[in-house]
C-alpha cells in the first residue's frame, strides 16, 4: 500500500531491522569502511558503485537535499501539503536498494551526503546506527570532486542556493572555472560543512553514533575495524576483518605533505578552527 504521510511510511520500514548507516566527506576513505561491513555480514545494497556508495538511495537524498535541507521543518507541519513525491520516491529507493535482502539480514548502505538527510532519515528509522568516517581535512583537500554549481551541491558546500561569493569562493555558474583554478580551498569548504553537521548530528544521535578517524582505522586496523562492526551488529567480525585486513595502507595518511608549502598553509588556514578541535594539531 502506498503511504499517505511520513508517519504511514515509517510504520510499514518498521519491520525492517534498523540499518546501519556510513557517511563522511567524499574522498574520506570510506570505501574501506562499506566493504568492511559487507563481508562481515551486513547487506549493503543491490547496486553500489566502485566507491560503494549506494546508487538508489542517492537520488532520496539529493531530492530532499534540494527541496527541504537545510530546514525540512515544513514535512512535520501537518497544516501544510504532503510531499507526495517524496513519500513515492522513499517506497521506490528503499525497495530498490533492499532488492535481494531477506527482511532479516542486518542492513544498512554507504553514501557520503546522507548526512544531510538525515533529519529525513532518522525519522523513517529511528533506530538506526550511524558511521562517521572522519578524515584530516588538509588529506581530503588535494582530492578533488564536484564543483559547486548545481544547487544540490551548493548546499553540500555552503548550506544555500545562490550564495554567490563567499570566502573568497564562487558558487552557482562561476564555480566551474573557480574550481578548476582553487580546488583544494573549495574542497577545504566542503569538509568544513560536511563534517560539522555530522558532528552536530551525531552529538544528538549519542549512543547510535559512532565516530572513527581514518588515520586510526588504518594504523590500528584490527581493532578500531572490531569497534565498528561490534556497534554495527555484524554477524560475522572475524570474517569482514580477515578478507579486509590486506586492503588497509597507510600510504595516504599524510599526503598533503607531498604539496608545496605555500598551498599547505594555504589550506590549513582556511580549515585551521576544525582541523585544531578535531587533533589535527599542527595544523
Amino acid at each position: 500500500m502506498t503511504a499517505r504521510t511520513l508517519l504511514e511510511l515509517r510504520d510499514q520500514l518498521a519491520a525492517l531491522p534498523p540499518p546501519v548507516v556510513v557517511f563522511n566527506k567524499s574522498h574520506s576513505g570510506s570505501r574501506l569502511l562499506a566493504r568492511l561491513l559487507g563481508e562481515a555480514g551486513v547487506f549493503m545494497g543491490s547496486e553500489r558503485n566502485a566507491s560503494e556508495d549506494t546508487l538508489p538511495v542517492l537520488k532520496l537524498v539529493q531530492y530532499f537535499v534540494e527541496h527541504h535541507y537545510p530546514d525540512a521543518s515544513a514535512l512535520w507541519d501537518t497544516a501544510r501539503p504532503v510531499d507526495g513525491a517524496l513519500l513515492g520516491l522513499v517506497e521506490g529507493v528503499f525497495a530498490d536498494h533492499l532488492r535481494g535482502h531477506d527482511g532479516v539480514q542486518p542492513w544498512g548502505w554507504k553514501l557520503c551526503e546522507t548526512v544531510y538527510a538525515l533529519p529525513l532519515i532518522d525519522f523513517l528509522f529511528p533506530g538506526a546506527r550511524y558511521v562517521h568516517l572522519i578524515r584530516d581535512g588538509r588529506d581530503v583537500a588535494f582530492s578533488d570532486h564536484v564543483a559547486p554549481v548545481e544547487p544540490f551541491w551548493q548546499k553540500v558546500y555552503v548550506d544555500a542556493v545562490g550564495v554567490g561569493h563567499w570566502r573568497g569562493l564562487a558558487y552557482g555558474t562561476m564555480a566551474r572555472i573557480g574550481y578548476r583554478l582553487d580546488a583544494p580551498r573549495y574542497n577545504m569548504q566542503h569538509w568544513c560543512n560536511s563534517v560539522s553537521l555530522g558532528r552536530r548530528c551525531g552529538a544528538m544521535l549519542r549512543e547510535r553514533y559512532c565516530e572513527v578517524r581514518y588515520e586510526a582505522l588504518c594504523r590500528v586496523f584490527e581493532a578500531e575495524a572490531a569497534r565498528v562492526l561490534e556497534f554495527a551488529g555484524a554477524p560475522q567480525p572475524e570474517a569482514g576483518i580477515a578478507e579486509v585486513r590486506g586492503e588497509v595502507s597507510l600510504e595516504g595518511i599524510g599526503k598533503f605533505r607531498r604539496q608545496p608549502w605555500w598551498r599547505r598553509v594555504r589550506i590549513a588556514s582556511y580549515g585551521r578552527p576544525l582541523l585544531k578541535s578535531l587533533g589535527y594539531d599542527d595544523a
